[in-house]
């Protein structure tokens, strides 16, 4: 589904199951952000309670779909990767709201520690893109071939997680934080570094190979 046209009462039914998907994914991405603002020693810099930031992430996530589904026409492809790059702030929120709430209860922030809790988020991570894409982004819950889906998606991602994994290894343990910079502010520069490499890699992955639509498999 590259665009979506919401009009009838289909269109409004869909629009609603988007709005409160966002709402949700949005929801979900402020409240895991809190034990990385924790656990960083962010607290002191921000504004607002650490309680409203669900509340705010929510209303951000909405204004952000509501705005690509007023411009999808003239963008086809702009209102699908919207929902891709929430869901991607999600899993960011999965991914590092997991290590810095694992970091938070250890205090191991580098060496093997950092790599098995880094590990055991971006698992998480992975497991929460895979259900918040099939059945959100790209709307292939009635998509045929599941198995064929789920190996597809499992190659595209181990090779996601590997560098995901490597690049934050190469960031935290090999280059090391830099005089003057904490073990556990840069645990998470060298975690965001590592996501960095596989945002594109990972949306036409699971496009054109993973959740591809029934007319495309049936094709040619």
């Amino acid at each position: 589904m590259a665009s979506r046209e919401y009009s009838g009462s289909d269109g409004d039914s869909t629009l609603t199951r988007d709005i409160v998907l966002a709402l949700t994914a949005g929801f979900l991405t402020g409240a895991l952000a809190i034990p990385i603002v924790i656990n960083v020693g962010l607290g002191t810099m921000l504004r607002v309670p650490l309680f409203l930031l669900p509340l705010i992430a929510a209303a951000l996530f909405v204004i952000a779909l509501m705005v690509a589904s007023v411009v999808a026409g003239r963008a086809p492809s702009l209102f699908e990767f919207t929902k891709f790059a929430m869901t991607g702030v999600l899993n960011a929120g999965v991914d590092f709201g997991g290590l810095n709430s694992l970091m938070l209860l250890t205090g191991i922030a580098s060496g093997r520690g950092f790599i098995a809790f880094k590990s055991i988020s971006v698992t998480l991570g992975v497991i929460n893109s895979y259900v918040w894409n099939k059945y959100w982004t790209f709307d292939a819950a009635k998509s045929s071939g599941a198995r064929r889906e789920l190996i597809s998606f499992m190659v595209v991602t181990l090779i996601a997680v590997a560098v995901n994994v490597a690049g934050a290894d190469v960031i935290v343990n090999i280059i090391g934080a830099p005089a003057g910079v904490s073990t556990k502010l840069w645990a998470n520069v060298g975690a965001i570094s590592g996501a960095g490499l596989t945002l594109f890699t990972n949306f036409f992955g699971y496009k054109f190979f993973v959740f591809r639509k029934l007319s495309v498999l049936t094709s040619g």
